[in-house]
This record gives structure tokens, sequence and C-alpha cells, in this order.
């Protein structure tokens, strides 16, 4: 659980006429959500960058750090390299941040400290497998859906 984040409390009952007000607060915290520091371990699934230097984002599926699935994050060109030999090599990379939602979208800004994590070769090759089949799905997709939108 990321820091800061209260740990998960008992059960709540609520009747049908608290839906509206559910409804608001839910509304108003997605708006407000809070961004939090966090140390985040993942494979890299995506990576773009508008020129061979410089810059570049990533997309992250995340294993441990927060209960999310996927966060995108912009790198520096040393940061990008190394998430870019990780990926090949088929290792999940750890990386510190604050997370923020935006527009429905996770976000790490301020990443840092990006550093491949070793695995034994069976959790290597099944991080492997996992990542070439996410990639024949979104080429199925893709070829069906036309044009990746670039995130």
């Amino acid at each position: 659980m990321p820091e800061g984040c209260a740990a998960a409390a008992e059960p709540v009952e609520f009747s049908p006429g608290d839906l509206p007000a559910l409804r608001e607060a839910g509304r108003r915290y997605r708006r407000a959500e809070p961004s939090v520091t966090v140390r985040l371990t993942g494979t890299v699934v995506r990576m773009h960058r508008s020129g061979p230097r410089g810059e570049g984002m990533i997309r992250l599926r995340v294993l441990a750090g927060a209960e999310i699935g996927h966060v995108r994050i912009t790198l520096g060109e040393e940061d990008y390299r190394i998430a870019g030999h990780a990926h090949l090599v088929g290792l999940p990379v750890r990386v510190r941040g604050r997370l923020e939602s935006r527009g429905g979208f996770r976000r790490l800004t301020g990443a840092g400290e990006l550093v491949p994590v070793p695995v034994d070769d069976a959790e290597r090759d099944r991080l492997l497998k996992a990542l070439q089949a996410n990639a024949e799905t979104a080429a199925f997709f893709g070829e069906a859906c036309g044009p990746d939108d670039g995130d």
C-alpha cells in the first residue's frame, strides 16, 4: 500500500437514499484525488519518444506498489534507455515518483531512481510470455481498430 494511504476499513452499509450523495462524493474524489509518492514495480509494455534521443514516455504494467493496472511515465534519456534494455531482456523495473490521476489516466510524475529488478529464470520466462501475448493482442486490435493513439 502506498505511503500516506489508509489501510482497508470495515465494510459500511448504505441505504438507497444515500446513492445521490455517494455519486457526487465519487465525482468530487475523482476530480481531486490526491497524488501520493510511490515506488512501483512493473513491466514496460509500451515505449514512445519523438526522436532517437531525449526523454520519452513508457507505459508500465504495474505488478507491485499500487493497486492499478497501468501507469504512464515520462522519463529522461538515461532512464528511458534503462527501461528499454529491461524491456528487451524481459526484466521488470522499479521506479519512484508521484502517482497522479489526470483525465482518467494514471501518471507517475517526477519519476526517478529507475532500476531493473532481477528475477529468476522461470519468472522472467513467464513475464516474457505475458508480454508477447499482450503484444499479439495489441497488434490484432491495432489492425482492427486503426492506428495507435500514441499513449
